[in-house]
């Protein structure tokens, strides 16, 4: 059937056929004429009247579209041929049905005829089938104690790692406490080979002081001769506090040690003995300024000190004498000796010297 003898062909808003013009179909499925899509020639898209959408448009001839001339086709042919097909595929199915049915039927008669050859193994089958469960009921059991065992050994497991999580933070932190303690460690070797340093320059500063101060005084001792007779002298070595106090008070009760001089003549002066005094060590701090400290703070005398020659050279601990606090009435005559490198060199080192 040709598409101008279709009368249901026409333009939705001027009810004109396709015999009478042409019309166009809008892509969302209704069909106008040129005029009502007010244009005066074919375009490619226009506005629909009727959705007011802008539309691809196309024109009703036997040049549609395969997806779109289906529309316009016969109806009764169309289901002539349809049916024609669908009974050729019902016929077809149902062929192969019937014979399926058949071979089916032929098994399902073989099946019974087994089940029954086979119905006196149900009463095995079945004490089979409850030992199966019970085997199955037990396992069961055993996985549930086994799930549980599992839970809780993960659980232990977490409290090791949360151990092992602390104790590696611990090590870190020990680990970072012991590169700042060989940090200081270094520090303090650093400072202690300064340290030593400065004292062997501050020891040959006292040799060489000391050495200067060893001639001038023997070659002040040889050209003088002293007035009085040094043999019935008596010297004491009580230091600082012997010097300030008046002669009455001086006494063995106050802790200093006091001798006689013994006989010896002028000429014997410049060779006396030095008294042996112990090694400075560096790490006892034996000098210091601090008055509160007085049983730890010592002084020297002066080499060319006149009250040296009363001391006991076998007892080389009277070289060293307690310094005076703040609150006794004389003030020390002699100066305490203080770590600090700068002065040392004033204060005789004896132990430096050698016979």
């Amino acid at each position: 059937m040709a598409l101008n003898d279709s009368q249901w062909i026409r333009c939705n808003r001027c009810i004109g056929s396709l015999s009478q013009m042409k019309l166009y179909l809008t892509m969302c499925g209704h069909i106008f004429c040129l005029s009502c899509l007010k244009l005066d020639t074919k375009q490619d898209q226009a506005d629909c009247p009727t959705c007011n959408s802008n539309s691809r448009i196309s024109e009703i001839n036997l040049k549609l579209e395969q997806n779109k001339s289906v529309y316009f086709k016969d109806v009764e042919e169309e289901y002539k041929e349809v049916k024609k097909k669908i009974d050729k595929i019902r016929n077809f199915q149902r062929y192969h049905f019937e014979n399926n049915m058949k071979n089916l039927s032929v098994k399902f008669s073989r099946v019974a005829e087994a089940v029954k050859a086979e119905g006196k193994m149900d009463e095995k089958f079945k004490r089979r089938e409850t030992q199966l469960l019970a085997i199955i009921k037990e396992k069961e059991d055993m996985i549930k104690k086994k799930d549980a065992t599992i839970k809780e050994k993960e659980g232990e497991i977490i409290n090791l790692k949360n151990e092992v999580t602390q104790v590696n933070h611990l090590a870190s932190k020990y680990k970072e406490c012991g590169r700042a303690l060989q940090d200081r460690l270094k520090q303090h070797e650093i400072y202690s080979q300064q340290s030593k340093e400065k004292l062997l320059s501050a020891q040959a500063k006292l040799d060489l002081n000391n050495l200067k101060r060893r001639g001038h005084d023997s070659n002040k001792t040889n050209n003088q001769k002293p007035d009085h007779d040094l043999s019935k002298l008596s010297f004491s070595f009580n230091l600082q506090k012997e010097m300030n106090q008046p002669s009455g008070k001086r006494s063995r009760s106050s802790g200093y040690m006091s001798s006689e001089m013994p006989n010896i003549r002028d000429s014997e002066f410049p060779r006396f003995k030095k008294p042996s005094v112990p090694m400075f060590i560096p790490n006892k701090n034996l000098f210091t300024l601090e008055d509160s400290n007085v049983e730890k703070s010592f002084a020297f005398p002066g080499i060319s000190d006149e009250s040296i020659r009363g001391i006991r050279y076998n007892k080389p601990q009277q070289c060293f004498r307690p310094l005076s606090t703040s609150t006794q009435r004389h003030a020390d005559i002699l100066p305490a000796i203080s770590q600090d490198t700068s002065v040392i060199s004033e204060v005789p080192y004896f132990d430096s010297l050698k016979d």
